[in-house]
């Protein structure tokens, strides 16, 4: 089984490329229909099918363990520049707004 994964994201991460599943099957080594049975999540792929579709997609797949699975996604999300904004209390205006005096 396949824990946190949508493997219905391999449709997304192909048609962004402009492949078709015929295409992505060939390139991957399988049917077309286990691309398609997989594509609607229907599928539990062993791992060597997910490396290869993901070969095939120029995309890695990487396993991570459930424990540190958060500290890995904020990593993922600094690198990627997508900073999610701690929610703090406003205390005043002046707390919220910087001007530097061109000292700085």
């Amino acid at each position: 089984m396949v824990f946190g994964l949508d493997l219905r994201t391999f449709r997304i991460f192909r048609e962004a490329i402009h492949m078709t599943q015929a295409k992505l099957a060939d390139l991957a080594g399988v049917t077309q229909s286990k691309v398609s049975t997989i594509e609607s999540g229907q599928a539990n792929p062993e791992v060597a099918t997910l490396n290869a579709l993901c070969a095939a997609l120029d995309a890695e797949l990487i396993l991570v363990p459930r424990r540190i699975g958060g500290d890995v996604r904020r990593m993922v999300d600094r690198h990627l520049n997508r900073h999610v904004a701690t929610v703090t209390p406003v205390m005043s205006v002046r707390d919220e707004v910087f001007i530097p005096d061109g000292d700085e």
